[in-house]
């Protein structure tokens, strides 16, 4: 799984080799093939297993009472998603890969996994408008996307985040300001 997780993370899906994959990981190109047949299953495997990883890492992360308010429900939905994001950057750079164009890699993935935090995320945010506490002229779908981008990419491009800031995005602190930072441009109060 990490030499076929480096691989779609480094080359992408048509540029990974399952031959080169195998090698990584010290096996033969044979077994690997008995295990998952194919490339295409393969993908599936190992974003299969990053985002079971952020199920768990959330069902850690719900602490908050459901008739908790939207507003503080988002919140920590917004802090998930960046603590989860500097612990999984690869995911990331495989997702920005694959939602570049349309294939029928990112139909899979997005019924099977992201549709749902898509849709949380959008309801929480039309709620929170509700509330007061979003301004109301931001879309909720669009906030969704600028939230993971600012939660994503200080972590999937984090030589170059350290590179100038001279900071290691991945430090408690960081992650934390991280943090921060979105939920001051996304709440008003």
């Amino acid at each position: 799984m990490e030499a076929a997780t480096a691989a779609f993370t480094r080359d992408g899906f048509k540029g990974a080799r399952m031959r080169s994959i195998a090698s990584d990981a010290g096996i033969t190109i044979q077994l690997l093939t008995y295990h998952v047949k194919n490339k295409e299953r393969l993908w599936e495997m190992v974003m299969e297993h990053m985002l079971a990883h952020y199920e768990l890492f959330r069902t850690d992360t719900k602490t908050l009472p459901q008739d908790a308010s939207a507003s503080a429900r988002l919140r920590r939905l917004i802090a998930d998603i960046v603590r989860y994001s500097a612990s999984e950057p690869k995911l990331h750079r495989i997702m920005t890969q694959e939602g570049a164009q349309p294939s029928p890699r990112l139909a899979w993935l997005s019924e099977k996994f992201t549709r749902p935090a898509y849709e949380e995320f959008v309801a929480l945010a039309a709620q929170a408008q509700r509330e007061g506490s979003i301004r109301s002229d931001i879309q909720p779908e669009r906030l969704r996307f600028a939230v993971v981008a600012m939660a994503s990419v200080p972590f999937s491009v984090s030589a170059e985040y350290e590179y100038f800031t001279g900071k290691d995005p991945f430090s408690r602190g960081e992650i934390e300001q991280t943090i921060n930072l979105i939920l001051h441009m996304v709440f008003e109060d």
